[in-house]
């Protein structure tokens, strides 16, 4: 594998910016050698051939034509040097230790006598480089054979490494994992001194040269060398900077997590002391009891000590804290590496181009005297954090903390073909059992025998509609994990347990194959009585499977979703988070489904009898309030979101946006139960207005299109999906469907001459509906992420439970934050990291 894609499949997507350009840096060595071989190449010379000028671009050969004309610029041979001012006693040992780091250990490589031979039409060829002492080749090869496989081991802390797991990009590199990613530096630093071949002759002793000199000879380089150069020193100041800023944001939560602990710790041994001096009173009193009433029979029960529940909450969030900045310092040891190595990559490149080697091993220097190279900060917070993790939460068990502190390389992965073969056999096997199942419905005879099938297909219906949501899902997806959207940091799903793509289809499509098997033996094997006890069969096997908390059938993903589902049922009570908001915009596309809850409740109450004419539930007003409830628990989100920030815009504002599309479903339910004209005009010009503002709100909001300036007309400027005419159909598709309640006002004229039932126009309607929130998921998404990558946010700052201005008093030191206490004590002990938000102001 290239190491540009490499690099694209291992970098943290919020960072992304801030990793080295390395495909601009190719760029510039491209125009380097096209320059080089334009200046070599005579006035009747013939043109290089591509395959020629790509196998020197590429380094495949360091041979390059030698033409009679100067034109080529002079090689200086001055072996004087001066050593920089960056290397120096004082200067600390650089993490990315050089093979030969001092001036004075290496000969000159322009002092080395050239290799010349002839090719096959008796031109000459030059040999820049054929000793294999050189330390700048030598360097390179130690570098690049060792440091990919580093990069590796700790790409799977990498929560935004998306696309390919860290083993199957070990296999395309042909690349061998390392045994232990323990010491990832000191790895690297072992592998870099292993003695390689060379083919650059050896430099000269004392040949290094000072920074004044490296400006002096530069100037004499053709202007695109000079662009390479300026562009490698804005890379490393900026790649500097931002893991200077990093490491500071870093350390300054380990800094708080240490303080909480300490503040916890004191508390646990109050409790412990307080606990101790009530067990001993509680064993005088019974003592003395006993030797009152001289009963030899009493127990001294012994009770261990269980803190409060206090306690138990701030401890789960210390630990979610811990295992958080652990991830995050391991996303910042992996881009140090992969922008290291990307360093290294270029420069050889470049030297395989240009051939200037003296120029190459100074700013090899600056790379290995830079703060990202010599700093061992990051190292010790995370043996600190290591620490106090295992001492405190493993019971001093190394090998259990560390299994909890990493993140797992193939956490979401569960054997993708095998997933893939499951899903599709049990899809296939589906759709001819649906086939059949919707034939013996409709059948005359079968409508005699089963005189409630139009409401037993409603039902089945209602449950398809979710089952083909979650497939959409998966395929959400799989277009994320491809766009390298880093989805799991947005929803807040645990990096170390997750499902993937294929994971989730294949939960879909069992789920699709029970249904299918249970409505096929509803209708076709010709039950006589009571057939309508499948669809309750079908209600507790799927309901049984969701919610039984066993440890199979991805449980830990299961018990995610449970819980997210209880947050949003109690709207208000929790802080509202991404996953919370945007699981409550999927529940508004399934109102449908919502009001067979209605028709099933009715049906059962009435022991399926006269249906038709007892459960017409689309004349009932509580059939509104059914269809309401999911608008009326965003209305409630966005009330709450508005009291916890005080922005009014834009949260008031979608408020009012779910408002319309309540008072939209009033209107319509008064003028299906009402009627008259009256009504009507009322509901159309209300859902007119409704599906504009719903319509404008997608598009500016949700989708942060129609930039101004935007160089993609109508979009944005950073799109994550390759292909542009993809958002314009979505566009298109998006407000088309927003408009299709259209069809229920003659839905005689939108069927073409066709009479549908009045219940089927509503079906497809809810499938539209369905289909055209699967295309809004992509893109409201894309747009969180990258509101994340604006601000370079790729973890979260979990809450801590303490008020740090208590700690000095150790009578208060049990006083929670008063902000903290009311938005955080309904949650669940062991719920999922709840940060303060991880969301964009704009578009919930």
């Amino acid at each position: 594998m290239k190491f540009g894609k490499y690099l694209e499949a291992e970098q943290v997507p919020e960072w992304e910016k801030m990793y080295v350009s390395y495909r601009a840096l190719k760029r510039l060595v491209k125009k380097i050698a096209l320059a080089k071989e334009a200046r070599m190449a005579g006035p009747s010379e013939e043109k290089t051939s591509l395959l020629r000028r790509a196998s020197t671009y590429l380094g495949y050969s360091s041979m390059i034509s030698k033409d009679s004309s100067s034109s080529s610029p002079t090689r200086t041979t001055d072996s004087a040097t001066i050593s920089p001012t960056y290397v120096g006693p004082s200067t600390p040992t650089p993490v990315f230790a050089r093979t030969n780091p001092m001036p004075g250990s290496s000969t000159s490589c322009q002092g080395a006598p050239v290799q010349e031979e002839q090719n096959k039409n008796g031109k000459d060829i030059v040999e820049c480089c054929s000793n294999a002492s050189c330390s700048t080749c030598s360097h390179f090869n130690s570098i690049v054979s060792a440091t990919p496989q580093l990069a590796l081991s700790m790409s799977a802390a990498n929560s935004g490494k998306v696309g390919a797991t860290p083993t199957d990009l070990a296999h395309c590199a042909n690349i061998k994992l390392p045994m232990s990613a323990q010491d990832t530096f000191s790895e690297l630093v072992r592998r870099r001194k292993t003695p390689v071949a060379s083919d650059c002759v050896s430099l000269a002793k004392g040949s290094l040269i000072s920074s004044d000199e490296f400006k002096s000879e530069l100037k004499e380089r053709i202007p695109e060398e000079q662009d390479f150069f300026e562009r490698l020193e804005q890379e490393l100041a900026k790649v500097n900077d931002f893991y200077k800023q990093k490491q500071a944001l870093f350390q300054t939560r380990l800094d708080n997590i240490k303080k909480q602990q300490d503040i916890y710790d004191t508390m646990f041994g109050e409790e412990l002391e307080a606990s101790a001096l009530r067990s001993n009173i509680e064993r005088s009193r019974v003592t003395f009891n006993r030797t009152l009433t001289n009963s030899g029979s009493s127990r001294n029960k012994q009770h261990a000590f269980e803190p409060s529940a206090q306690l138990r909450a701030a401890k789960e969030k210390l630990k979610s804290a811990m295992l958080e900045i652990y991830r995050g310092m391991e996303l910042l040891k992996n881009y140090r590496v992969l922008c290291y190595t990307a360093f290294i990559k270029a420069l050889k490149k470049y030297q395989k181009t240009a051939g200037w080697c003296r120029g190459t091993d100074h700013f090899l220097n600056r790379v290995d005297g830079c703060y990202i190279a010599t700093s061992e900060r990051l190292n010790t917070m995370s043996a600190e954090l290591e620490g106090m993790y295992v001492a405190r939460y493993a019971g001093g068990s190394r090998s259990k903390g560390m299994e909890k502190l990493r993140v797992n390389a193939n956490g979401g992965s569960g054997g993708s073909p095998v997933c893939m073969f499951r899903s599709g056999l049990m899809l296939g096997t589906s759709v001819p059992l649906i086939v059949r199942a919707i034939y013996e419905a409709n059948l005359l005879s079968n409508e005699q025998r089963v005189p409630y099938h139009r409401q037993l297909l409603q039902l089945y219906g209602s449950i398809y509609l979710v089952l083909l949501f979650m497939i959409l899902f998966s395929l959400n997806i799989m277009a994320w994990t491809r766009a390298h959207i880093n989805y799991r940091f947005i929803f807040e799903v645990d990096p170390r347990d997750y499902l993937d793509s294929w994971q989730f289809l294949e939960i879909s499509s069992f789920f699709f194959f029970v249904a299918s098997v249970v409505f096929w033996v509803n209708f076709a094997l010709h039950i006589e009585h009571n057939s309508y006890i499948c669809i309750y069969v079908l209600l507790g096997v799927l309901f049984g499977l969701f919610l039984a908390p066993v440890n199979a059938f991805y449980w830990s993903s299961r018990r995610w979703l449970i819980k997210s589902l209880w947050r949003l049922l109690l709207s208000g009570f929790y802080r509202v988070e991404f996953r919370d908001f945007f699981l409550g915009d999927e529940m508004c596309s399934l109102t449908y489904t919502f009001s067979m809850l209605l028709m099933f409740g009715c049906a059962s109450a009435n022991h399926w009898t006269d249906l038709d004419d007892v459960c017409n539930t689309t004349q009932w007003w509580s059939n509104a309030a059914f269809l309401m409830l999911p608008n009326l628990l965003r209305l409630i989100q966005c009330i709450r979101r508005f009291r916890d920030s005080g922005d009014a815009f834009p949260h008031l504002a979608n408020g009012a946006k779910y408002l319309s599309t309540i008072i939209t479903i009033w209107l319509a339910s008064s003028n299906r139960i009402v009627g008259g004209t009256a009504w009507r005009s009322i509901w159309v010009a209300s859902a007119i207005v409704n599906s504009c503002f719903t319509s404008l709100w997608d598009l500016l909001m949700d989708w942060g299109l129609f930039e101004s300036r935007s160089k993609h007309r109508f979009l944005r400027s950073e799109l994550k999906f390759e292909r542009a005419w993809v958002y314009y159909v979505a566009i298109v598709v998006d407000v088309l469907l927003r408009f299709f309640w259209i069809t229920q006002i003659s839905p005689n004229f939108f069927s073409f001459g066709h009479k549908f039932h009045q219940a089927t126009m509503a079906y497809i309607a809810a499938v539209f509906e369905v289909v055209r929130r699967f295309s809004w998921n992509f893109f409201r998404v894309e747009n969180e992420h990258i509101s994340n990558c604006g601000q370079f946010r790729a973890t979260t700052d979990i809450p801590l439970p303490f008020n740090p201005s208590q700690a000095q008093d150790t009578k208060d030191i049990n006083v929670f934050q008063n902000e903290f206490e009311h938005d955080y004590s309904v949650i669940p002990v062991g719920s999922p990291r709840t940060p303060h938000t991880t969301s964009s102001p704009l578009g919930h």
